[in-house]
């Protein structure tokens, strides 16, 4: 095969490309192998898809917050974008030996209660070691920085049965992660518990922007169970299958369309002028004396790895004993497999320490201790593996001895260039088939949901309490205050706090996380006074004081105001009515990550949801009617809390129920349903905390007590029409807004 080259007018240059032409411009480098199938696991359509569902599930990790996917983000060459310090060996932040890694889950228990982690604290768990690339790891007989997935695979739940018996290693590494308490899982996850949870969940219930390959497969089975019935013959969820799944997946991503590959192909202008030398002095050192080792010995194309292990010398052994943890061979001290360069232009972290940085960074590395070079790396000799033998050369020195192009920047930056752009596949780049994948939602980076919204209630009162909307793409909250309290009102505060003709108060606050806390400039609204039904006019931004809310845990928290000049301030405690959306409120309290979500495609409507529904909602016909909606992230589901203190006549069903002076909230979760505008709710009836009887609000049980739907007329109105009691209360009532922020989703419905 005969290639056009274009040549400097360098001698030494001209020589060094003659010989590559004769000896390394071969078909064995034009074309990728075929990729290795165990007979044991086949590959077909429906167990490829099922495998790409699983590997972008992030509920296939303990709290719903990690996918295989994550760490294994295609434009990031399957590796992970997500820069992540792990304290190293001597668990010390800020030192030599950390590793730059994948962020995991936070440290959980047995019973999925965070744990206070040695090195982490609450902080979300980081990786021993940088994320490796899951693109064209079919080729390997093991995986892993170390190896330690077998080519043989054993059955996860039975470890004496060898389900594939050579070519497994991509079934070994897939089980691997799941049950791992840093990357996926609570302490002691069983794949029982893995099994029981793919059987109950909707898949890719999280994701947003999915693919049509698996749309379709998901219209046509759309549960797990259904998925693996078309994969496997039966519904059988097993460990097994669910690494055979994720592995045939896997052997799809061969990246093979790099301009080298076009280039080796015949395309002579696939590769630019600079990659075409570049790609010459790969494969050609100079190394030691011109004719020792090069990059392309241990690059070895066309993988450009040779899937073996080498220490050499990133850190000393001691810090990570690497291949020997998995052989015990002292031969093996340090040692880690060669990565492969497809890509690797697209990566933000190099090697398995992950703090070199690019090309140029690992050139660098390896040009560390050459005479007369200066290198920003250190290389540690001890332990230190030799080259691979050149055939041209009798010498066989160790890295410490080998350099890339040190007389000439320029050239390092043709190497440099050619593995960073001329081994790059534009369908990794891009993302697109088969590289293409779902969004993640811990991709989506709004800074705030809603994991503070609900009802609070003050125990101590009888009819204090506050509900709390967070805003889209803010750190901002929105709070209505109403203080009904038939216990003697506050001297000196008329029409304020606890005073029986109580307006409501309402405003806007920044949330701050180091203090976990809400401080709110307060306004008071117009009308709507519990005796006197009247419309509510939203309040003007003239404040009349302050209120801070601070967190103390997910369901309580202290209120202190000063309103009013100073007239009146105190302090009180509140409870948490509703128990959903807790993510603001642990991220503030434990540190666990924020899920950030305040949108959710469904593709299938065209609908975007986010927190539009959100905020008060005041019946401007009775004397103390209103409801609380709260959106719950990740899903067309939305929270319900109906407060309906009336001093008008209850209507003679209502006992304990609407309009009674004793009623005691009724909480529930529906789901928005598109076409019809509306959300229909099933009730449950709270225990304590009546308005006329200060005692702590106990959580709704889990039985119906009815229902409700909620109809949007436009962004300030909405119908709720109840059917409680087995239809021996029936009606439909009018809503007013009291909240102005936030209506996106109310928009939609009402078809604004």
């Amino acid at each position: 095969m005969k290639y056009n080259l274009t040549l400097s007018a360098s001698k030494n240059q001209l020589t060094v490309f003659a010989t590559i032409a004769l000896f390394f411009h071969t078909s064995s480098f034009a074309e990728m192998p075929a990729v290795p199938v165990p007979s044991e696991n086949p590959i077909t359509d429906s167990k490829t898809i099922l495998g790409k569902i699983l590997f972008w599930d992030e509920q296939l990790s303990s709290d719903d917050t990690v996918a295989c996917g994550t760490c294994h983000i295609p434009s990031n060459a399957g590796t992970d974008p997500r820069p992540a310090t792990n304290p190293g060996f001597d668990n010390v932040f800020g030192t030599d030996d950390d590793v730059i890694a994948s962020l995991g889950v936070v440290h959980y228990d047995e019973n999925m209660q965070v744990v206070d982690d040695e090195r982490f604290g609450f902080d979300v768990q980081v990786t021993d070691r940088n994320t490796p690339s899951s693109i064209n790891a079919m080729y390997a007989d093991e995986l892993f920085w170390d190896g330690r997935a077998s080519s043989i695979f054993s059955d996860p739940q039975n470890p004496d049965i060898t389900v594939i018996s050579q070519g497994g290693a991509l079934e070994s590494q897939a089980i691997g992660p799941i049950l791992n308490s840093v990357e996926m899982a609570k302490n002691g996850r069983t794949w029982d518990e893995v099994i029981s949870k793919l059987i109950s969940v909707k898949p890719l219930a999280l994701a947003n922007n999915i693919p049509q390959d698996m749309v379709d497969a998901l219209s046509t089975n759309p549960s797990y169970p259904q998925l693996f019935n078309e994969a496997f013959g039966d519904s059988t969820i097993t460990a097994a299958r669910i690494g055979m799944a994720i592995a045939t997946y896997e052997r799809a991503l061969v990246s093979d369309q790099t301009p080298w590959d076009l280039y080796m192909a015949g395309d002579a202008t696939a590769m630019t002028a600079g990659q075409i030398q570049g790609w010459q002095m790969f494969q050609t050192g100079p190394g030691v004396g011109g004719n020792g080792p090069n990059c392309a010995m241990c690059h070895v194309p066309p993988l450009f790895t040779d899937n073996k292990f080498y220490n050499i010398g990133l850190r000393p052994a001691q810090e990570d004993a690497g291949r020997m943890n998995v052989t015990n061979n002292p031969a093996d001290f340090g040692s880690f497999k060669t990565p492969g360069l497809r890509n690797v232009g697209l990566k933000s972290a190099m090697m398995h320490v992950g703090w070199i940085t690019d090309s140029m960074d690992a050139i660098d590395f390896y040009n560390a201790g050459t005479v007369d070079v200066t290198s920003n790396h250190v290389q540690f000799t001890a332990n230190q593996s030799p080259l691979p033998n050149n055939p041209n050369s009798p010498m066989n020195p160790p890295y410490s001895m080998t350099a890339v192009q040190v007389a000439s920047e320029e050239n390092q930056a043709k190497i440099a260039d050619f593995m960073a752009n001329a081994l790059t596949d534009p369908r990794v780049a891009n993302e697109t088939f088969p590289f293409d994948r779902p969004t993640l939602q811990s991709e989506i980076t709004h800074p705030i949901n809603s994991g503070l919204s609900g009802a609070w209630y003050n125990p101590n009162t009888s009819g204090q309490g506050f509900m709390l909307e967070i805003l889209p793409d803010t750190n901002r909250a929105f709070f209505a205050w109403f203080t009904y309290d038939s216990q003697d009102p506050v001297e000196g505060l008329p029409n304020s706090i606890g005073a029986t003709e109580h307006r409501w108060l309402t405003g806007l606050g920044e949330i701050n996380m180091q203090e976990k806390s809400i401080t709110f400039d307060v306004n008071v609204t117009q009308n709507g006074l519990f005796d006197n039904p009247q419309d509510v006019i939203i309040s003007p931004p003239d404040s009349i004081g302050s209120l801070t809310i601070t967190f103390h845990d997910c369901k309580t928290a202290t209120v202190e105001y000063d309103i009013l000049n100073s007239t009146q301030s105190n302090t009180f405690e509140i409870s948490r009515i509703s128990s959903e959306s807790d993510f603001i409120c642990e991220k503030m309290l434990t540190g666990k990550p924020l899920q950030e979500l305040n949108i959710v495609e469904n593709p299938s409507s065209d609908f975007t949801v986010n927190y539009g529904l959100t905020g008060g909602w005041y019946n401007a016909e009775t004397s103390g009617q209103g409801i609380l909606l709260d959106v719950l992230p990740a899903t067309n589901r939305v929270f319900f809390t109906w407060f309906t203190y009336d001093t008008q006549t209850p209507p003679e069903t209502a006992t304990a129920v609407i309009g009674d002076p004793s009623h005691r909230w009724l909480t529930g979760i529906g789901e928005v349903d598109v076409e019809t505008k509306s959300v229909t709710i099933d009730l449950n009836l709270t225990t304590g905390g009546k308005f006329d009887d200060a005692t702590p609000v106990q959580y709704s049980d889990a039985n119906s007590y009815g229902s409700v739907t909620i109809t949007f007329e436009n962004c300030s109105s909405l119908q709720v029409q109840y059917n409680i009691l087995g239809t021996s209360l029936t009606g439909s009532i009018p809503h007013t807004r009291i909240s102005g922020e936030n209506i996106p989703l109310c928009e939609y419905l009402s078809g604004q």
